[in-house]
This record gives C-alpha cells, sequence and structure tokens, in this order.
C-alpha cells in the first residue's frame, strides 16, 4: 500500500493541476477551493471531499479522481463566457419534447473533447409518448443560445434555480411585451378557445413556456373568466392555446386540435391537454386513456 497524499498534500496537488485556468484559487480550508471568476463574479466554493475519499479507496487511480472537477472548469473557463449579470437577467426557457426532437451527441456531450459540457434541461413531463423537457437559453441581441453546463456551473450550478429565474425573466418579458388572446373560430371546435401571444415576435419560442408560470395562467384566467379554470395545449413550443371549457367534450376537442396542429407544427412539442386551477397546474391527460401521464412534480 502506497502511502497516501494527506488532505492538504491532495489539495495542493489538485491546486497545481489548474493554474492554467487563472482562476486564483484560494485554500480556504484542507479540501476546500475558492476559485475567482474576475470582478463583480461570485467566487465559486469547490469541494474536494468526495474526490479525496475515492482517492484514498483507490490511490493508484489519483487522475481519474481528479478528472471530473479539471474537466468542469475547463468548460466553464471555455470561450465564450457569460457574465453572471447577464445569466442572472438573460436566461429564458423554451420548451422541448425530446422524443420528438432529441437531443444530439454534441448537446449531450460530457467529455473533455466537449467545449463547454452538455446543455442545461430540467425534466417537465415524461410518459410513454411524450418527453417534455425545459431547455435553458440566454437571451442575448435577440438570438436564443442555448446554456451548456459550463455557461452556468461558476454562479448557477442548481437547475432549479435556473429554471425559476428564467421564468422570472420570461415573467418580465411578458409584463413589458404584453399578452394577446386571438379568438379561435374552427368549425369543429365549440369550445371557447384563445391562441396566447405576445406583444414582441422576438420572445415568440417561449410563448408555450407561459404555461410554466402561475401568475400569468392566472392571469388569463382571470382576463377571460375562466371561473372553473383553464385547459390548454401546446402543439408547438411557439403555440399555446387555452379555452375555459374544461368539460369532456371541450378536453376532446382541444386533444385532437393539439393532435392536428403538432402534426403540422415545424417545432412540434405536445398532443396532450394541460388543466389548471388558479394558475396552478392540476393534470395533463392524453386522449389515449391507457397512457400513463405524469409531471416531474408527480415523480
Amino acid at each position: 500500500m502506497p502511502n497516501l497524499m494527506s488532505e492538504q498534500e491532495f489539495t495542493e496537488r489538485f491546486t497545481e493541476r489548474i493554474q492554467s485556468f487563472n482562476l486564483a484559487p484560494r485554500c480556504k480550508e484542507n479540501l476546500v477551493l475558492e476559485l475567482n471568476y474576475g470582478p463583480e463574479e461570485p467566487l465559486l466554493c469547490l469541494s474536494l471531499k468526495e474526490a479525496f475519499l475515492r482517492y484514498q479507496e483507490l490511490p493508484a487511480q489519483l487522475e481519474d479522481h481528479f478528472r471530473p472537477y479539471i474537466q468542469d472548469l475547463r468548460w466553464t473557463v471555455a470561450s465564450p463566457r457569460y457574465k453572471s449579470k447577464e445569466l442572472y437577467e438573460q436566461s429564458l426557457p423554451v420548451l422541448r419534447n425530446f422524443y420528438l426532437e432529441p437531443p444530439t451527441d454534441d448537446e449531450l456531450a460530457d467529455s473533455e473533447a466537449s467545449p463547454k459540457g452538455p446543455i442545461v434541461y430540467e425534466d417537465l413531463l415524461k410518459a410513454p409518448s411524450e418527453y417534455i423537457a425545459m431547455q435553458f437559453n440566454i437571451f442575448k441581441d435577440e438570438i436564443y443560445t442555448a446554456l451548456r453546463k459550463g455557461d452556468t456551473l461558476p454562479c448557477i450550478p442548481d437547475k432549479t434555480l435556473l429554471a425559476q429565474l428564467s421564468l422570472h425573466n420570461l415573467a418580465l418579458a411578458t409584463e413589458s411585451a404584453g399578452i394577446t388572446a386571438t379568438p379561435l373560430q374552427f368549425e369543429s371546435l365549440k369550445a371557447q378557445s384563445w391562441l396566447i401571444g405576445l406583444g414582441d415576435e422576438k420572445y415568440k419560442k417561449s410563448i408555450s413556456a407561459l404555461s410554466c408560470i402561475p401568475p400569468v395562467m392566472a392571469s388569463l384566467e382571470e382576463t377571460l373568466k375562466a371561473r372553473n379554470g383553464l385547459i390548454a395545449i401546446m402543439p408547438a413550443s411557439d403555440q399555446l392555446i387555452v379555452s375555459i371549457n374544461n368539460d369532456e367534450q371541450s378536453v376532446c376537442e382541444l386533444g385532437v386540435l393539439a393532435q392536428q396542429l403538432r402534426d403540422r407544427a415545424p417545432n412540434r412539442l405536445s398532443a396532450f391537454v394541460w388543466t389548471y386551477q388558479e394558475g396552478n397546474l392540476e393534470a395533463v391527460q392524453s386522449l389515449d386513456l391507457q397512457e400513463s401521464v405524469k409531471t416531474e412534480e408527480d415523480s
């Protein structure tokens, strides 16, 4: 059995390995490093305690214990670099069906060859026929760019916080741009229904994500006088249709419409019917009654 490094020696060895990243590592205590990403940027506190425990079990594999940490840090210093203020204020969500638009190998790449790491997303709904995820983007110069792990790790490593921030930013954009509600008139559609839009086309890709913001859905309920809540469909990532009728016939009508519109959309999303009460998601229904549907909150 080789002589094991002490906690201090392990920390010093790791610090040497990341010197080229120019993060001014400072040892707060053994196995804990503070990394500086520059002026007005948060300090990243990195714990090596788990790596050290693995090293004690398998001391010959020192580089393997270092590798995941070094890989993550390499992604954070690679270009392009976003300021934390940009990420906090300009992140926006887009809903995506991973069955209909599967992530590419590049989007999921979790290796040293990846320049910025995998895309950052959070599961929203997973069923046998639909897998809806909330993908996070930075909205800069009116362009949506998918955020990667290396972008968010220094200041927003928690995906739950990133979801809250991006939805908050979309809510602010909604207040600024305003919501439109255009009545739908199809001969086959008896349910009172509206196509929801935003007053500014540049946020179009995030329209379906409005369904994830309870105050927005509650406001629609109030505006449309939906005393018994709303049902909604999202055939495409840039489409949100709501109805104030939620009886069985209306659910069936909206479900059929969702399927028809989704099949024709270039950015297909969902054929399910989503039910809201006081702005909160209550249920997700499929016209296929044999299919079990759960949101991630129910899982």
